[in-house]
């Protein structure tokens, strides 16, 4: 087949991507209007603001293991789920960009034990 037909294959993938793509979206923004309305506050630190990401990130490696190796406890629905709760922390994360005070917290000496 030539270009012509290779870029129309393109073409048509891409656009089923897109489409794919958009509904995604729309699921995580719906995920983020939930999330703000059951936690309307934000950290104001990024190890904090982090650690609401990597709770989530837990959680979808969780289910993806789960899917893999306990099939009777997890599956795709609830990977798809989980990644999406993921990207919309993700994107709460990236909301708070500029807002976030970058300050060393304290920190005490430990001893051997």
């Amino acid at each position: 087949m030539g270009a012509l037909g290779d870029d129309m294959d393109f073409a048509v993938r891409h656009q089923k991507a897109m489409v794919a793509l958009e509904k995604i979206i729309s699921k995580v923004t719906t995920e983020i209007d939930h999330a703000f309305r059951k936690f309307p506050t934000w950290p104001n630190d990024p190890p904090h603001a982090l650690a609401v990401l990597g709770e989530e990130y837990g959680e979808l490696n969780k289910a993806v293991l789960q899917a893999t190796y306990e099939p009777e406890k997890s599956n795709p629905d609830n990977v798809r789920e989980q990644a999406i709760q993921t990207a919309a922390m993700a994107l709460r994360f990236l909301i708070s960009l500029d807002r976030y005070e970058y300050q060393e917290g304290e920190q005490h000496p430990q001893v051997k034990l």
